[in-house]
């Protein structure tokens, strides 16, 4: 058996890190477009013509550094993903008969499913498919409300142009 494999992930305040894994290194994902995307999140609410395409700038950036993470995330899920596969076989094939000629215990798909939850290879692999999955729909989530409300604002520019409110009584703040 190898040595225990640790998974944990982190969020800085303005970085994702993927802890490195096997032969794959530490990731770390910047996330500060992300985090100024949401801290304005509020502004929203107020949009109005002179705002409108500064917000939607930011959201749009937010949810584009979003979609590359998910890319990443996802590639990282399906390295982890053959990294459990891989280790698997090595358990059943190099480890699991010695097993039960030492054990006694008879051939079953429970006592299968028991060994393999005891190597150590096999969980690491599997925790870290957990995490990364947890991390994806963290980040699917950040761009399901940059989605939302980038259509909550364009609906609100398009009802204030319909409305027939003269836009040119909106101005930038300071310019």
């Amino acid at each position: 058996m190898s040595e225990t494999i640790v998974v944990s992930a982190s969020i800085d305040r303005t970085e994702l890190t993927i802890p490195g894994f096997g032969s794959h290194p530490t990731l770390k994902l910047d996330t500060s477009k992300i985090k100024e995307a949401e801290s304005r999140l509020s502004e929203a609410q107020v949009a109005n013509p002179a705002t409108y395409a500064n917000l939607e700038y930011i959201y749009n950036e937010g949810y584009r550094e979003a979609k590359r993470h998910l890319s990443v995330i996802g590639y990282q899920i399906t390295l982890a993903e053959k990294s459990l596969r891989e280790a698997k076989s090595i358990a059943l094939l190099d480890n699991y008969q010695p097993f039960l000629k030492e054990t006694g215990h008879k051939d079953s798909a429970q006592i299968r499913d028991a060994f393999l939850e005891r190597d150590p290879d096999y969980t690491g692999a599997q925790d870290r498919i957990d995490m990364l999955k947890a991390m994806e729909k963290l980040i699917e989530g950040k761009v399901h409300v940059f989605e939302n409300t980038c259509r909550y604002m364009k609906k609100n520019m398009d009802l204030i142009i319909r409305s027939g409110v003269d836009t040119n009584k909106y101005s930038r703040i300071g310019g």
